[in-house]
């Protein structure tokens, strides 16, 4: 996969370093940790009190991919992992302008 940031709505999450950064619950806002399991609705977070799983809608994270820190609308990666993989160059077409 090229180098180009808006590639992370294609991009396999699990190992990705991730911070909720706009949340409904303000408690999940600044929640941090590493990615390691997600579903079509939710990413499973590793934190440093345990794991911790976060819907993905209405939700907005912060993540670390290759050399960038990007916000990312989780709206935009609600697909399983495997589907969003697939349809990747639909899905950065989809998110254009956002970035």
């Amino acid at each position: 996969m090229k180098n180009k940031p808006e590639y992370i709505l294609a991009h396999e999450w699990i190992g990705l370093e991730v911070e909720v950064v706009e949340s409904p619950n303000k408690y999940e806002i600044g929640l941090k940790g590493e990615v390691v399991d997600e579903t079509q609705n939710t990413l499973k977070i590793k934190t440093k009190k345990g794991l911790k799983t976060i819907a993905k809608r209405k939700r907005v994270f912060k993540v670390k991919f290759k050399n960038w820190i990007l916000k990312v609308k989780g709206d935009l990666i609600t697909f399983r992992p495997e589907e969003r993989v697939k349809k990747g160059l639909l899905l950065i077409k989809r998110a254009k302008g956002w970035w």
